[in-house]
């Protein structure tokens, strides 16, 4: 029998709060660093929600948390 979990289209995407707490900073500042090219860029769905994919940052965050736009971290 199968044990394992379903992996829901739900669990895979994070609210800001949730992305913003995997990645050990605050709302804001990871607003302004998606904004900014640093992190990977939400999902917006239809024109007021907005997600984050759990993959995209815990694959990010594994990499050593380097520029999605390829500019300099020090920038």
């Amino acid at each position: 029998m199968n044990t394992a979990k379903k992996v829901t289209p739900e669990r895979e995407l994070l609210t800001l709060k949730e992305a913003a707490a995997l990645s050990g900073v605050s709302d804001r500042t990871l607003w302004e660093w998606a904004r900014r090219g640093i992190c990977p860029a939400p999902i917006r769905i239809g024109r007021a929600v907005v997600r984050y994919s759990r993959r995209a940052y815990e694959e990010w965050i594994a990499a050593g948390c380097p520029r999605v736009d390829g500019g300099r971290n020090d920038e």
